[in-house]
């Protein structure tokens, strides 16, 4: 399957096919969507200057 046919089946999901998707592939792969985000939100406060 080539890419864009991959991204226009992707295109077709409902909102909850979308969210069951992303739940299967992060069981399937071990990993987390939500990791970067939260990493993204640590480094932002971390980055952020003191309030004087």
């Amino acid at each position: 399957m080539a890419v864009a046919e991959l991204i226009e089946s992707i295109d077709k999901l409902t909102v909850l096919e979308l969210a069951d998707l992303v739940h299967q592939l992060e069981d399937k792969y071990g990993v987390s969507a939500a990791a970067p985000v939260a990493v993204a939100a640590a480094g932002g406060a971390a980055a952020a200057p003191a309030a004087e």
